[in-house]
């Protein structure tokens, strides 16, 4: 296992704590639409993963397991002992991951987009995405190819071109992103799965390319009691593709 690390972070807002955990290659910035609607109900803890925004990555190989420990670092540093937990993709997987490891820590969770295990076509996705970063081909060409599936088709070319541009803008080195390639692939929550007690919510776009709705489905029924919500015309990014729909489910699970 890496050390742990603590990653940059920042509270905003005042009620019950909210972990916000973003996913694969994202930093804290990917919960912007979010922010306004919730911390008036909320206390929101935002924070950047290693190796992304104001974060460094400590140039070491990390796992899941590592991440989620950095969740848990977040909590501590910003004084949270016990929390709800949002989280997206990666985010989603670490979140329920932190729900098995530490349930005292875990009020309730909502896992967007999440994997409960890599499949044969994550498996290849992962495999593409590496030879991405292993080519000589251009960064903005590069994070192109990384965000290709993130979205759906509805929301594309509203999206897309601005999210390209602002990772142009801040780069993740090679180095790194290849490191999170290495972490996906290891995402598996089947043996933990039933150990979650805290109340779950899986949220999945029905146009979702990268787990997709099986893989939501899926999480649903290894976790005891779990909720799923497939969301009509979106892909994997919910919280950015329609932040006003997204934003009234978390608040009404949170609320419960």
């Amino acid at each position: 296992m890496a050390p742990a690390t603590r990653p940059s972070f920042e509270v905003v807002g005042s009620g019950d704590p909210v972990i916000l955990i973003p996913g694969t290659f994202a930093d804290r910035r990917t919960w912007l639409k979010q922010v306004g609607a919730l911390s008036s109900r909320f206390q929101l803890v935002l924070f950047d993963p290693r190796g992304v925004g104001e974060t460094p990555d400590p140039g070491l190989a990390f796992t899941p397991d590592d991440l989620a420990e950095d969740v848990v670092a977040v909590m501590d540093a910003a004084g949270v002992g016990r929390a709800h937990l949002v989280g997206h993709s990666l985010g989603a997987h670490l979140a329920l991951l932190v729900a098995a490891r530490w349930p005292e820590r875990v009020r309730r969770v909502v896992a967007a987009g999440p994997t409960l295990f890599m499949d044969a076509y994550l498996l290849t996705v992962m495999d593409e995405w590496e030879s991405l970063a292993r080519s000589n081909m251009p960064v903005h060409d590069l994070n192109q190819g990384l965000v290709l599936l993130a979205f759906g088709r509805a929301t594309f070319e509203r999206l897309v071109p601005a999210i390209v541009r602002e990772m142009d803008r801040r780069p993740i080195s090679r180095e790194t992103i290849l490191r999170y390639v290495e972490c996906d692939r290891r995402q598996d929550l089947r043996a933990l799965a039933g150990r979650i007690d805290a109340p779950v919510l899986v949220l999945c776009g029905e146009e979702d390319a990268l787990p997709g709705a099986g893989q939501a489905r899926a999480t649903a029924r290894a976790v005891p009691g779990a909720q799923v919500e497939i969301l009509s015309g979106l892909g994997h990014s919910p919280h950015i593709e329609a932040p006003p729909a997204f934003n009234r489910l978390v608040t009404t699970f949170l609320s419960r």
